[in-house]
């Protein structure tokens, strides 16, 4: 009885350590990034949000690549500028309606159709 008990405790306080899943040993930010920490580190950036994942244009590597507009996924529902209040559909530079398709060669870039032209938005995910 001793024992489990000792074990026991021994289990509550490791548990307890490692509550905080969302910061890690120096205070930075562990996850996928949110709407807010992207704008945070450049006010710039051009973002929009689908399916709880932030996607972002400019990135380099993906604008130079070749891809096939498939279907239509979703649209842009709003314009916000502080990325505290982003929600699925919302976008800081996307104008409301702004048509959202997937690719048919990679399921982690988005393609925007905008009057301007396409625009090509890379997946941010922690990894």
């Amino acid at each position: 009885m001793k024992k489990l008990f000792v074990m026991i405790l021994i289990f509550i306080m490791l548990t307890g350590c490692n509550s905080n899943e969302s910061t890690g040993e120096k205070g930075e930010f562990i996850g996928n990034p949110t709407a807010e920490n992207v704008l945070e580190g450049n006010p710039e950036a051009n973002i929009f949000m689908y399916s709880d994942i932030i996607y972002s244009a400019g990135v380099s590597w993906v604008d130079e690549m070749n891809l096939t507009k498939d279907k239509q996924i979703t649209e842009i529902a709003q314009q916000k500028s502080n990325g505290e209040y982003f929600e699925n559909g919302t976008a800081n530079k996307l104008t409301v309606g702004t048509k959202i398709f997937s690719v048919k060669e990679r399921s982690d870039i988005l393609i925007a159709e905008t009057k301007e032209g396409d625009i090509k938005y890379f997946k941010l995910v922690e990894g």
